[in-house]
């Protein structure tokens, strides 16, 4: 599967899928949810915040078990930075989780998870 390929939208409010989000979360705002789908099925989510008008913050990121390994998670990344960027963050927070992940993208090691500080070109 190539990543790429994979569409990613905002989803229904009944296609959340709560089984791949961390236990106890709530989503703040669901037009800063998106979703990847294969064939109408959610295989992957992402979720951010705004903290500030210059501040965002990656609140959860998640692959379904069986589709893990094959760069989506890296997708979702990508596309929830750019999500952060087009709304005006110039810092995006990520949690501890994924930490690989958020290094190979720049982000940089805090006390509470990870931070990417953004440049106007």
């Amino acid at each position: 599967m190539d990543p790429r390929q994979v569409p990613i939208y905002r989803p229904y409010p009944d296609e959340v899928p709560w089984s791949l989000l961390p236990d106890g979360f709530a989503a703040s705002d669901l037009n800063l949810m998106r979703v990847a789908k294969i064939d109408g099925e959610v295989i992957g989510v992402y979720s951010v915040e705004k903290v500030s008008a210059l501040h965002h913050r990656i609140q959860a990121l998640a692959v379904a078990r069986r589709h893990r390994g094959q760069g989506l998670g890296r997708w979702l990344a990508g596309h929830a930075i750019g999500i952060c960027e087009s709304k005006g963050a110039r810092l995006i927070s990520a949690p501890p989780t994924a930490s690989k992940l958020f290094v190979q993208l720049g982000f940089q090691p805090t006390a509470d998870g990870y931070q990417l500080a953004l440049s106007p070109e």
